[in-house]
């Protein structure tokens, strides 16, 4: 967490800030001190007080010193303690040059999301870190670029817009309605589509969820689908418990309304048409939170899903526990395979 602080921007140009106060501190202060010192020795000679005028002009010029020293002091302190300059980095690149290198990197970041992702939330953070650095040929590039990545999320959006309309019947047969024995009613072809899922084993259940979570990753990134998984396995105790009609395998909250009530809360769950709109809305969840989110897509392009499941607390309303259950999971059934 310390490294990701130290590469913010917004953090460094606060430490810069800081830096400007220590060294005016350390530069105006002993030679405010010095000079009224010296006032002062002028004075009590002019007065045939010489040893106490001495005395007291010494005392000034030792406190100027210290407080000329004292930074400098604790900057060395830092450097021998902290060998591997993990927070003395922070303090050390909060200069023009250093910010300028953060909001590069982290604009760099967010168009290699914006390109993998095509969303139109990554899209929007991308032109937001590109337009916050400085001006120079680097920007113009990325702004270049931003103009193909506008286009092909526009393009990407209007397809995964056509993709839930079409999956708002599964290819088992079931979920069109229709059977050997004639037609069914949308709501009686629902309750035998839950019903169906619902009837699955532990593993039946996490290869239904990996099949629809590995189609969205592959082709938008984002979550990991061994996290997905673990987290539809957590919310929805492998597929059994989930209010009926909701087709919402991953507790996400709703609104009041023609949405169902969680029993016993003033929370509402959502209601989705089917298990992949739910499972595609999950995903779309993180990215349009990407504010929230953040350090833990970023985790899921960087690290394991291991690694990645440990920045999952906001998910829980900041629960500690969440983020080692969602990793329990991910090792106890080995779902780090679906990740490949």
């Amino acid at each position: 967490m310390i490294l990701d602080i130290c590469g913010s921007p917004s953090v460094l140009k606060v430490m810069r800030i800081v830096k400007i106060v220590i060294n005016f501190i350390k530069i105006i202060v002993p030679i405010i001190l010095i000079v009224t010192g010296a006032m002062t020795f002028l004075k009590a000679v002019s007065n045939g007080d010489n040893p106490k005028a001495m005395k007291a002009f010494i005392r000034k010029c030792v406190g100027a010193i210290a407080i000329f020293m004292v930074p400098t002091i604790v900057g060395i302190i830092f450097k021998l303690v902290d060998t591997e300059k993990i927070y003395y980095s922070c303090l050390e690149n909060a200069n023009k040059e250093g910010i300028a290198a953060a909001e590069a990197e982290e604009a760099e970041y967010y168009m290699i999301s914006a390109k993998s992702t095509l969303t139109e939330g990554n899209y929007r953070s991308a032109l937001s870190y590109v337009n916050n650095m400085e001006d120079g040929p680097a920007k113009t590039k990325l702004l270049q670029e931003l103009v193909q990545v506008k286009k092909d999320t526009e393009a990407a959006i209007k397809e995964r817009e056509e993709k839930i309309k079409k999956a708002n019947t599964i290819t088992s047969g079931v979920s069109t309605g229709i059977s050997s024995t004639g037609q069914y009613t949308p709501v009686e072809a629902m309750d035998m589509e839950e019903a169906k899922v619902k009837a699955m084993s532990k593993q039946e259940c996490m290869d239904y969820v990996a099949s629809m979570a590995r189609d969205i990753y592959f082709k938008n990134g984002g979550v990991l689908p061994s996290i997905t998984v673990a987290q539809a396995v957590l919310e929805s105790g492998y597929c059994k418990h989930f209010i009926n009609g909701t087709h919402n395998l991953y507790g996400l909250r709703g609104y009041p309304g023609n949405k169902p009530k969680i029993y016993g809360s003033k929370n509402y769950l959502r209601g989705f048409d089917n298990f992949y709109e739910a499972t595609y809305y999950h995903y779309s969840y993180f990215q349009h939170y990407s504010n929230v989110y953040g350090n833990f897509l970023k985790a899921c392009a960087k690290h394991d899903a291991i690694g990645a499941a440990s920045y999952l607390h906001a998910y829980a309303g900041g629960s500690k526990t969440y983020g080692p259950t969602i990793q329990q999971l991910i090792r106890q059934y080995n779902l780090t395979k679906y990740d490949y």
